[in-house]
């Protein structure tokens, strides 16, 4: 892949302006780059699907899983090339039955902010709708006993993602890598500390390697209030 073409001159303007050029990392090649060879990779939190993950392990087996059936609409009107099942459920700590809140901001707009947990970082104000659904909830160390191999994970679950990492303790013993969205503000009521994700992580012998995704962009002038991780094994 040629390099941009940018020249120092626009590099030292840019830093004085206080931005800097970076690689986006949500790209298959880069996640490549870790030798990550998983048989069975588990994306949690679907929505309308997770290309860079699907490509750069194409030949693995997919577990996508989804409490929405608007989510498995979608992933089914893509005709994805890769081998999955989809699993209409939420995963967390218990199985059960949870209230799911889907917001709408706009005609069609806003499940992709659907979360467990009441939000409270302020961008419920543009929510004009909330609805509560009730849904199925299982562990992932349930849906995984189902699978053999070596396992990838991705959770993008709004809130809840150490939730489902705790009904995930036998499955985590499997896995290469984990990349999943952690909240870095109180995003949500209740929602964990970072600390509380990545000591259940180290736990399982997982250890933090690399920031994939910041948001906000590091240009807008406030802090993060959520970054995608990844954690792999240390040795």
């Amino acid at each position: 892949m040629n390099k941009p073409d940018v020249t120092p001159q626009l590099r030292r303007r840019l830093r004085r302006a206080g931005f800097a050029l970076s690689r986006i990392k949500t790209r298959p090649d880069y996640l490549r780059g870790y030798d990550l060879k998983p048989d069975v990779v588990f994306d949690v939190g679907v929505m309308d699907g997770t290309p860079y993950l699907y490509d750069a392990f194409a030949q693995a087996k997919f577990a996508l899983i989804d409490p929405l059936v608007e989510s498995r609409e979608i992933i089914a009107a893509q005709g994805l090339s890769i081998d999955y099942d989809f699993h209409t459920l939420a995963v967390g700590a218990e199985p059960g039955e949870l209230a799911l809140n889907i917001p709408t901001t706009q005609p069609g707009k806003g499940a992709d902010m659907a979360s467990f947990l009441d939000r409270r970082d302020g961008i419920e104000a543009e929510f004009s709708s909330v609805e509560a659904r009730k849904v199925e909830v299982s562990t992932l160390d349930t849906l995984a006993s189902g699978y053999t191999g070596r396992f990838g994970l991705k959770i993008d679950t709004e809130g809840f993602e150490l939730s489902v990492l705790q009904g995930a303790t036998e499955m985590l013993k499997s896995c290469e890598f984990v990349i999943l969205e952690m909240s870095v503000t109180q995003r949500f009521a209740g929602v964990a500390p970072p600390s509380k994700v990545i000591t259940l992580l180290a736990a399982a012998g997982l250890e933090l390697r690399d920031v994939l995704a910041v948001a906000p962009q590091p240009h807008r002038p406030m802090p993060p209030r959520h970054m995608d991780l990844l954690f792999t094994r240390w040795a």
